[in-house]
C-alpha cells in the first residue's frame, strides 16, 4: 500500500484513534500504570529511574528526562528512524484504515527511482563479489583483513568489476536512464560525448545508507595487487555529492548499528569503513564511521536521535589529541558532551582490535574521557602565565556559550573555573547567557512565553481557540509558527474537526512538540486556574504589543525631531501619552 502527497488530517485522526499508543510503546518499553498515565524507562536516553510517561487518552508520550515527546506517529518515527509516510502506511495497514488513492508526485517519484537505481547497483556489486571469478582477489583481500562472509553480507559489501563499462551495460539492459545514473555518481559521461563509463572499477564496494537502510551512495577501496591498484588511482573513492548523498550528513553502518546502539546505550564513531567491519567482526556492533571526515554537526544530530552517549576513537598521538580538542565545539553545538577514547600511537581501531582483541577495545571504551574535561586538562597544563590563562578563559567562555541547557551550563562553568583555578564570575561575565548565539524562535528555550502557555491551555480546551482569535490575540503572537498553530486550531474548532494535540502537533518542530507535550502530561489546572492563565497571557500579549508600539513611536519622534518637523513630533508625543494611559490599542 503506497500513498503520496499530504495525508488528510481526518485520516490521521482515524489512525490515531484506532492505534493505542500504550500498545505501540509497550512493544519497545516496559510500562506500568500510574494514575492516568503509564510510565517506564525512556528508550531515547539512558536512565535508571523512569521518567517516560504515556497517556492513552491524549494519545501522547513525554519524557521528563530528555524532553522527547509527541504522538504515536512521532514515537515510531523517532524509535525506528522511519519517514513519516512510511509510519502512516504501516499503522494504517495494522489498524485497517484505508489511505487515500495515490496522488502523483513527480519529485517523489524521481527520488524513489533514484533510490531504486542505487539499490540495483548495490545488489549488482554484492552478487559480483561472491559469484564473479574476477572478484577472487577481492574475496581473498577481505579474508586477509579478517572480514568473514557473514559480516560482509551484513553490510552488503560488493565488488565493482574492473572493466570500463560493465555497470553501464547492465543498466542499459535494465532500461534505466543512464543520465540519472550519472547524476547519482554511478557512471561518468565521457567528455567526447561518446557514452558513459563506470566510476568504480576493480574496487571493493561499501554501500552508504541512510538511517532507514536505503542506499544513498558508495564508498570503495582499490584491491591491492590488482590492475586497478595503480599509483595514480586513489586508494579510497566515495560517491560525489548527488541528490541523495551529501558529504558530512551520513554515517557508514548506521542502519546496521542502530539496534546495537540502543542496546549498548552508546554510539562508537571511527574514521574508516574497515574499522567498522573489524569491530563488528569482534562483536562490537554499535559502531559507525564518519566516512573519512571529521565529525560534523549533521552527523551528530543523526546519532543523537538514537543515543546521546557518543564515544569517538582518536589516535593517541598529538594529532589525535588536537582532533579531539577541535571536535568539542561541534558536540556542544549539537547539545552533546561527547567522549574520546585514545588508541596507542600508530594504531587504528582495525589494527588494534585484530592484534589485542575485543576485550582490549572494551577496556579503552570504558576509560573514555569527557571531551570537555579533556580540553580543560590540556588547557590548564598549558596556561602557566597570566596572558595564557586569559586566553584560555576567553576560549572556555566561548565554548560554554554553546551549551543551551541552563543546568549543564552552570555545571560546566563551575567545573571549568575549578579546573583552571579561575573565578566563576570571570567566565560568566564573558558568557552571560549560556545560550547559543543564534535565536531559535521555533523552539524557544528557558521559561515559556505567553504564546506557549496560551497554546497549551487551548490544547487542553480547544473551544477557547475561536474566542481567543476573535480577541485578536493570535495577531499579537511573536513567531509565525505559534500564530499559524493558534489559527489552525481555531479553524478546526469552527469547522467541527478534531483539534486534539496528538493531531495538530504532528507537523511541528520536534523540540517545540516536546515542550508542549511535557506541559500537557502534567496535571491540568482546574477551571479557575485555566481561566486565570488565559487572562494573564492575553494581558501579557497586549502589554508587550503596547510596549513595542511605544518604542516605535519614540523612534519616530526622534527621527522627526532630527528633521525639525515639529508637527509630527507633537503628534508623536500625543500618541505616546495615549499609549502609556492605555487609550490606544
Amino acid at each position: 500500500m503506497t500513498t503520496r502527497g499530504r495525508i488528510p488530517e481526518d485520516v490521521l485522526a482515524d489512525i490515531r484513534d484506532r492505534a493505542s499508543i500504550v500498545e505501540i510503546v509497550s512493544a519497545s518499553v516496559t510500562l506500568r500504570k500510574v494514575g492516568q498515565n503509564h510510565v517506564g524507562l525512556c528508550p531515547f536516553h539512558a536512565e535508571k529511574t523512569p521518567s517516560f510517561s504515556v497517556n492513552d487518552d491524549r494519545g501522547m508520550f513525554h519524557c521528563f528526562g530528555c524532553g522527547a515527546g509527541g504522538n504515536v506517529f512521532s514515537f515510531i518515527t523517532k524509535m525506528e528512524n522511519l519517514p513519516f509516510p512510511e509510519v502512516v502506511e504501516r499503522l494504517a495497514e495494522r489498524y485497517g484504515v484505508t489511505l487515500p488513492a495515490r496522488v502523483e508526485d513527480p519529485e517523489r517519484e524521481r527520488r524513489d527511482a533514484q533510490f531504486a537505481l542505487n539499490d540495483k547497483a548495490a545488489r549488482f556489486f554484492e552478487r559480483h563479489l561472491w559469484e564473479g571469478a574476477e572478484a577472487e582477489p577481492a574475496r581473498r583481500y577481505l579474508s586477509e583483513r579478517g572480514i568473514s562472509r557473514a559480516t560482509a553480507e551484513q553490510y552488503a559489501i560488493g565488488y565493482a568489476p574492473g572493466g570500463g563499462n560493465v555497470l553501464v551495460r547492465r543498466l542499459r539492459e535494465g532500461r534505466h536512464e543512464l543520465d540519472e545514473a550519472a547524476r547519482l555518481g554511478l557512471i561518468v559521461a565521457r567528455t567526447n560525448g561518446s557514452g558513459h563509463y563506470d566510476r568504480f572499477r576493480g574496487r571493493v564496494m561499501f554501500p552508504i545508507t541512510n538511517a532507514s537502510g536505503r542506499v544513498v551512495g558508495f564508498g570503495s577501496r582499490v584491491v591491492p595487487g590488482t590492475p586497478s591498484d595503480r599509483p595514480d588511482a586513489p586508494k579510497y573513492l566515495n560517491s560525489p555529492e548527488t541528490p541523495l548523498y551529501t558529504k558530512g550528513k551520513h554515517l557508514y553502518g548506521l542502519a546496521v548499528a542502530r539496534s546495537a546502539m540502543r542496546t549498548a546505550e552508546r554510539a562508537l564513531v571511527v574514521e574508516g569503513n574497515f574499522d567498522v567491519l573489524a569491530l563488528a567482526e569482534a562483536g562490537i556492533e554499535h559502531v559507525v564511521a564518519s566516512l573519512g571526515t571529521a565529525l560534523t554537526l549533521d552527523q551528530l544530530r543523526v546519532l543523537k536521535r538514537v543515543t546521546p552517549e557518543i564515544v569517538v576513537f582518536f589516535d593517541g598521538d598529538a594529532a589525535g589529541q588536537k582532533a579531539a580538542e577541535k571536535s568539542l565545539p561541534i558536540f556542544l553545538e549539537a547539545g552533546l558532551w561527547g567522549h574520546g577514547a585514545f588508541l596507542p600511537a600508530g594504531d587504528d581501531p582495525d589494527s588494534f582490535v585484530r592484534r589485542e582483541g575485543p576485550e582490549a577495545v572494551k577496556s579503552l571504551l570504558e576509560g573514555a574521557t569527557s571531551l570537555f574535561d579533556f580540553y580543560l586538562d590540556r588547557a590548564a597544563r598549558g596556561a602557566t602565565t597570566v596572558p595564557a590563562r586569559a586566553l584560555v578563559a576567553a576560549h572556555v567562555a566561548e565554548l560554554v556559550r554553546k551549551i543551551d541547557d541552563p543546568f549543564a551550563y552552570d555545571m560546566s562553568v563551575r567545573r571549568a573555573a575549578e579546573r583552571l583555578g579561575m573565578a566563576e564570575e570571570l567566565l560568566r561575565r564573558s558568557a552571560p547567557t549560556g545560550q547559543p548565539a543564534g535565536p531559535r524562535p521555533s523552539a524557544p528555550k528557558g521559561a515559556a512565553g505567553p504564546e506557549e502557555l496560551l497554546i497549551t491551555e487551548i490544547l487542553r480546551q480547544p473551544s477557547l481557540a475561536p474566542r481567543v482569535q476573535d480577541q485578536g490575540a493570535f495577531a499579537l503572537f511573536e513567531g509565525e509558527e505559534w500564530r499559524a498553530l493558534g489559527e489552525r486550531i481555531a479553524e478546526r474548532v469552527r469547522t467541527g474537526q478534531p483539534a486534539d494535540a496528538a493531531i495538530v502537533l504532528s507537523d511541528l518542530d520536534e523540540e517545540l512538540v516536546a515542550r508542549i507535550t511535557g506541559r500537557l502530561m502534567v496535571d491540568a489546572p482546574d477551571e479557575e486556574a485555566n481561566a486565570r492563565i488565559v487572562s494573564d497571557c492575553l494581558a501579557t500579549l497586549e502589554r508587550r504589543a503596547r510596549a513595542t508600539e511605544r518604542r516605535e513611536v519614540i523612534r519616530r519622534i526622534r527621527d522627526d525631531d532630527a528633521r525639525g518637523n515639529e508637527a509630527l513630533v507633537e503628534q508623536g508625543l500625543r500618541e505616546h501619552i495615549e499609549l502609556r494611559q492605555g487609550k490606544r490599542t
